[in-house]
Parts: C-alpha cells; structure tokens; sequence
C-alpha cells in the first residue's frame, strides 16, 4: 500500500509491529500477527522471501534462545506470520548478526548466523531452507567462516571484487582491537547473477526499495534494499540475485514512496550491475529490448509482468513445465554440498504447480491484508535494532 510500517526486534521485551494506518497513526499489531515473541531476546533481523510466493518474511536471533523464522501467510483479510524454524534451526546462541542471500548464485537464500563469545565459544552458522525435502532446514559447512572460538561483533555482504559473489565481512571484539576478516564464497562460481542498484530522485542508494526480478524459467524472485541486519553494522544498497544457469527477462522497482517502475532485461546483461534511476514524470520507461516475461507469465496492459498458478496434484516436475535443476549444490566456504532436490514444484498445499503467483507490486495475488480495519497487505518491515523504514 506504499506505507512504510516499522518491525522492531526488542531486547528483553516483545517485539513490535507498527502497522501504518495512512492518516500518520501507528498501530502495533505484532500480537495479533504473531510476531511478538514476548519472553526472548531479539538480536539482527534480516527480510527475505524464502518461500518465493511474493511476500516478505522474517528471520531473527534472538540472544541465547531460538533463532526465529517466520513466513508471512494467512487468507485475505487475515495476515499471520508462522514460525517454521526447525530444532536444528532453532538452536539458541549469542547472536549478534543475522543475513540472508544468495552466497553461491543458486536461487536459494541461505541463512548465516554471526555468534560472539558469551561464556564459552560460540561458532558462527549456515542454513538454508529446502522448499520440498526432508529436512526442512539443512545446517552447511561454512568452511574458514566457522569461526569456533565465537569472537565474530558484527557481519556484512558485499561483492568487494566484482566478480558476482558475495563476499562475508565479519568484525570482531569488544573490549580490544581484533582483525576483521573476509571470506569468499567457492561454490557457484559458474552460475548466472545479476546486482541491480536503485537510486532515489537526488541520485542516493534508495533504501527501502524493493526490487522483484522476474526470469525466464524460474519465475519472480524478491529483494529488499535494507539498511542492515545485525549489531551496528549496515548492508551494501543493492538488490543482488542469483539466477543459476537462468536468466532475467525483466525487473520492477517500487520506491518507498510508492513510485514503480518495470524494464526489460536483455540477455547482454546478465553478469553485470544495473544501475536504476528514479523515474521523473517526464521520462519514457526504461525498456533497452522488448518486455519478456518469464515462462508461466504475461504482458499485463500496464506493462508488467503477470501470471498465476496452474496447480494439479501429485504431478512430476516434468508436468509443471518448470526446469529445475536435479541436483542442488549448497554453498560452502570450504566444502562442496551435494542433494538430490528440485524434483517437484510444489505449493505448500501440495500442489503441483507451474509458473509463479505474480501479480502486482503492492502484493502478489496470494498476498492477503491486516487483521482488521483498515485492511491493507502486509509487506515492508525493518530490520530490528537498526529501525529503518521501508515504503512498499
């Protein structure tokens, strides 16, 4: 609804959710939306959409108790938020920094865990979420970033030499001088990717923009730019995706005052960083080739691109029309990680479905709103101890 609503992840006290009501009224609804976890201790927040179905979710630390992983769900008119963190996942630690991205270009988020010393040594954490396996949560070998004595303050990504990998930067210490470390990402160093770089109208890193990549097989993919996601320290301002052996067909990005803007991506700029300005009103659209929207997707009237699911029960990937790859390689500093995954394009309802649920950027079509009136959908969040806004 392009209002910016505020999540705080609270030390000591239940988390809050202001929900804007549009007339400069807040309401905290984080109880009624199950987001208030009132007997932990929040630590870093990071948004990501893990479960691709266009809404924006949660994951969070909360200091020495179980990690949270909330997604956003419930029917229209009813939003809910569920946490589906499993024991492995929910593993209490001291954390300091949560972050969520695509370490090895794959088109799954992972999950790292930056843990400080506290009574003991306290090694850092990589997860990721499977869609359909069995876990659901699997913990990765992190390699060099590991860190077993525990000694990590703080955590960023950024791709410091360009090459389309994220790198990992972790701080360290309290009480003296400690080295920062870097660390870089060894698998996926084959796969596609592209970084994409909003500006606002003065030319500024638009934080709070949200960025939706649509491809040409694998449908829409997600990204907030946020400010940061852990203890005093901030996140690079780019929208940053991994596409596999995939490609972008176009992108949309909607600025947090609502402004929304679509573009073709050619196949020449795959690899590459894309600069986004802010589109004034007497600017044409920026459209370098021809709209191509992904497969299970079309051309709405207004320019963008649209589609839905084509869901059938208990059907093979091969009859979803969807290409996924047989095998799923995990990113991993040190340690190459194998699974058979990507052998059915489920729903969570079982469905077997083709395509992805698209529509428009207030919210996708499952998107539902907030419990009450007035009911508007539920997207932009912020990240916890940093308290920054997003309007989407």
């Amino acid at each position: 609804d392009s209002a910016s609503d505020i999540f705080c992840g609270n030390e000591n006290s239940p988390n809050f959710l202001f929900h804007n009501q549009g007339d400069g009224m807040y309401q905290d609804v984080a109880a009624s939306v199950g987001l208030d976890d009132p007997y932990q201790h929040g630590r870093g927040v990071a948004l990501a959409d893990f479960n691709r179905d266009g809404r924006v979710d949660i994951v969070y630390g909360n200091w020495n108790g179980p990690p949270r992983l909330y997604l956003q769900s419930g029917a229209p008119g009813r939003i809910r938020f569920r946490d589906i963190a499993t024991p492995k996942f929910s593993m209490p630690s001291p954390v300091r920094t949560v972050i969520a991205a695509d370490f090895d270009n794959d088109q799954e988020l992972e999950v790292f865990f930056n843990n400080i010393a506290y009574r003991g040594s306290s090694a850092n954490r990589l997860l990721i979420r499977r869609e359909h396996s069995d876990p659901i949560v699997e913990e990765l070998n992190p390699g060099d970033a590991l860190e077993p004595e525990g000694r990590g303050t703080g955590g960023a990504v950024t791709d410091f030499d360009g090459d389309g990998m994220l790198d990992l930067i972790l701080s360290h210490g309290e009480s003296m001088a400690q080295p920062i470390s870097v660390f870089k990402g060894t698998q996926g160093t084959g796969n596609n990717w592209l970084r994409v770089i909003p500006r606002t109208r003065f030319g500024a890193f638009a934080r709070g923009a949200k960025v939706v990549l649509f491809t040409r097989r694998s449908g829409a993919h997600l990204r907030i730019i946020d400010g940061g996601s852990g203890y005093l320290c901030e996140m690079e301002p780019v929208a940053h995706f991994g596409l596999g052996h995939d490609e972008a067909s176009s992108l949309e990005v909607t600025w947090p005052d609502g402004r929304v803007m679509a573009r073709a991506v050619a196949s020449s700029e795959t690899n590459s960083v894309l600069e986004v300005p802010y589109p004034l009103d007497t600017e044409e659209p920026l459209m370098p080739a021809p709209l191509e929207c992904g497969q299970g997707f079309s051309q709405h009237e207004n320019g963008r691109c649209v589609g839905s699911w084509a869901c059938r029960q208990g059907c093979h990937v091969a009859q979803c029309g969807v290409q996924l790859p047989a095998q799923h390689v995990a990113w991993k500093w040190g340690q190459q990680h194998g699974s058979g995954g990507g052998q059915w394009c489920h729903r969570e309802g079982g469905e077997c479905c083709a395509g992805a649920q698209v529509a428009f950027f207030g919210g996708y079509p499952s998107a539902g709103s907030w419990p009450g009136p007035p009911r508007h959908a539920l997207l932009p969040l912020v990240i916890g101890l940093c308290l920054c806004l997003y309007a989407l």
